[in-house]
């Protein structure tokens, strides 16, 4: 079932691509190809403004979860809840959405703010590419004469038919902080999901991750990141979430390209730096090592 829509979000269709965003958080809550989701969106989503989406793809800034030190909130920073300006597409740009600290100034949350800055957001469907692909581009400029250390993510939700039959490869010997328990760790081999999940993963450069689902890969090609973290609330979390049926957290997988903690940007002043993120659907490929489940 579909998740119920605000009154106004944002619509485009593109060939095989069907494409939904909201001014509040400058949300892409969809992405569907052949009208099958990529980019999931809880059916029990808040739409219409009074809260973030469960799903989609938020943007986290100028803090992630609850900051470095985790007393920040609201959680994920004020971009995430502010409504973003409106701003000219170029290219193969589907939108483009703008927002400072002026446009914040004032919000729960802002007096924890970092500095002065100036984002620009865009959500692209490239033409040259061989198979379906979204771009999502996060611009952080930086107008003051101090430096800016900022944390940002795109905490990107893919649908899989079943994420405890998923692999997440690409991140294999990676060092990464296990979240659920404190304690860093090594990967070893493919990331799977077989219960809450919370890895931060240190992926720094143009790291190429692939979940590997029933009949599809989905490829995370990241760009201006330190970071990949792959999230997934587990049955036990997820029965706490009232924009979550209890039995949803088998539907996504969080792979998110980002840059955090002690990994997070610094920016020069004058400096500008660009976050992104490529999604490619790949259709075809069989589950590897799951098919005994």
């Amino acid at each position: 079932m579909p998740p119920p829509m605000s009154p106004d979000p944002r619509t485009a269709e593109r060939g095989a691509s069907r494409l939904v965003a909201h001014d509040v958080g400058a949300h892409l809550a969809t992405w569907d190809v052949d009208g099958r989701p990529v980019v999931w969106c809880s059916d029990r989503a808040v739409l219409d403004g009074s809260r973030p989406i469960r799903g989609g793809v938020p943007v986290c800034f100028p803090w992630f979860a609850s900051g470095p030190d985790g007393d920040l909130s609201p959680s994920h920073g004020v971009a995430r809840t502010a409504t973003w300006r409106q701003a000219d597409a170029h290219g193969t740009e589907v939108w483009a959405w703008t927002l400072t600290d002026e446009d914040v100034a004032g919000d729960p949350g802002t007096e924890h703010l970092p500095g002065p800055f100036r984002l620009r957001y865009a959500v692209s469907l490239p033409t040259d590419a061989a198979h379906p692909s979204l771009r999502l581009a996060l611009e952080v400029a930086n107008p003051a004469e101090q430096p800016l250390p900022v944390e940002v993510a795109l905490h990107t939700y893919l649908a899989v038919q079943d994420v405890r039959r998923v692999e997440v490869v690409g991140l294999d010997g990676a060092d990464y902080l296990d979240k659920t328990t404190g304690r860093r760790r090594r990967q070893d081999g493919p990331l799977r999901v077989d219960g809450p999940t919370d890895a931060v993963l240190d992926s720094p450069g143009r790291p190429h991750v692939e979940v590997v689902d029933s009949g599809r890969r989905l490829v995370v090609q990241a760009e201006g990141s330190t970071q990949t973290v792959v999230w997934n609330p587990g049955p036990e979390q997820a029965a706490t979430m009232d924009d979550l049926r209890d039995d949803a957290w088998r539907e996504f997988v969080c792979v998110e390209t980002a840059a955090t903690g002690d990994r997070r940007l610094r920016l020069e002043p004058g400096a500008t730096h660009t976050l992104a993120c490529t999604l490619t659907v790949l259709d075809g490929a069989p589950p590897v090592g799951r098919t005994g489940r």
